[in-house]
C-alpha cells in the first residue's frame, strides 16, 4: 500500500497532526484572521485527497488558530487578482472556474467517508461558516461568532452556503442570517440549530477531542455507511429514503464488523473492530 505522506504544514497555513486515529487540521494564519485564499483551498484539497486513503484515520476536526476560525474569502487576493485581469473574463469565465474548483473542494469535506467535526473557536463568518457547514458535527466555543455578511458587502455566499444552509438551518433561518448579514453570538446559532453545543472557550478543544474520540470508538464501517446514507436520504423522498435504508441495513450486518459487535455485546467484552 502506497504510503501516505503528510506535512505538518500546508500551503495557506494550515497544520496537520495526526493522533489516536484522529486527523487535527488547523487553520494558522491569524495575521489574516485565517481568510480564505486559493491556497488554502489547494491545501484542503491535497490533506483530504491524501487523507481518503489512510485508513488509520477514523475522524478528522477542524479548527482555527487565535481569534477566528475562519473569516471568510480573502478579499484582499480577489480584488488583486480582478486588478490584473480584464474586468469581464475574470467574472465571465477565470471566476466560474475558480468556484467549480472551491465547490469540488467543500464538497470534498462534506463527502469524506468518515465523520468530521468543526471546532469554531472564533470568527466563521461568509466562507468560513460555509466550511463549518461541511462538517458532520459543529460546536462552539460560547466567545465564537457566525454569520453571513455578504449582502452587507455587495454578494451573495458563493461556497456552496446557500444550498447547504437551507438543508440544514431550514428556509426561514436561512433567510433571517444571509438577509440580515450580522454576526450571531454561539448562542443563537445554537437556538437556529448551526452548532449543537456550545462551550467554554478553553474547554472546547478538549470537548472536541472527546466527542470525536467516542465517535472513533464505535464501529467504523457502519459510521461510513450511516454517514453516506444520512448525507444522500436528505435528497430523497420518504419512500426512497426507506428502500435506501433497506439496502444500507442489509449491507452494513453483513461486515465483519456487525458480527463482531453481537458477539462482543452478548460476551460482555469491548468489541475489536476490523473495519470491514
Amino acid at each position: 500500500m502506497k504510503e501516505r505522506v503528510y506535512k505538518d504544514v500546508y500551503p495557506g497555513q494550515i497544520h496537520f497532526e495526526k493522533k489516536n486515529h484522529i486527523a487535527y487540521l488547523k487553520f494558522d494564519n491569524p495575521k489574516n484572521l485565517n481568510a480564505l485564499s486559493y491556497s488554502m483551498f489547494a491545501s484542503i484539497n491535497e490533506i483530504f485527497d491524501t487523507m481518503s486513503g489512510d485508513r488509520d484515520i477514523l475522524g478528522v476536526i477542524l479548527t482555527g488558530e487565535g481569534r477566528s476560525f475562519i473569516v471568510g474569502a480573502d478579499l484582499k487576493e480577489l480584488d488583486k487578482m480582478k486588478a490584473e485581469g480584464d474586468y469581464d473574463y475574470f467574472f465571465l469565465e477565470s471566476y466560474r472556474d475558480a468556484r467549480v474548483y472551491i465547490h469540488d473542494t467543500m464538497n470534498k469535506i462534506v463527502n469524506f467517508d468518515r465523520p468530521t467535526l468543526c471546532a469554531v473557536n472564533g470568527y466563521a463568518l461568509g466562507g468560513g461558516a460555509e466550511v463549518a457547514m461541511c462538517c458532520d458535527i459543529r460546536i462552539m466555543s460560547s466567545k465564537a461568532k457566525v454569520g453571513f455578511p455578504e449582502c452587507g458587502i455587495g454578494g451573495i455566499p458563493a461556497y456552496t452556503g446557500v444550498s447547504r444552509a437551507l438543508r440544514i438551518l431550514g428556509i426561514a433561518v436561512t433567510k433571517e442570517m444571509m438577509m440580515t448579514a450580522r454576526h450571531y453570538t454561539a448562542e443563537e446559532a445554537l437556538q437556529r440549530g448551526f452548532t449543537s453545543e456550545v462551550c467554554e472557550p478553553e474547554k472546547l478543544m478538549d470537548r472536541a477531542t472527546e466527542m470525536m474520540s467516542l465517535i472513533v470508538s464505535r464501529a467504523p464501517v457502519c459510521e461510513k455507511y450511516l454517514k453516506l446514507f444520512l448525507n444522500n436520504s436528505a435528497e430523497m423522498s420518504y419512500q426512497a429514503s426507506l428502500e435506501y435504508e433497506r439496502n444500507m441495513v442489509a449491507i452494513t450486518q453483513a461486515t465483519e464488523d456487525a458480527i463482531e459487535g453481537s458477539k462482543a455485546f452478548i460476551e460482555k467484552r469491548p468489541p475489536q473492530w476490523k473495519n470491514g
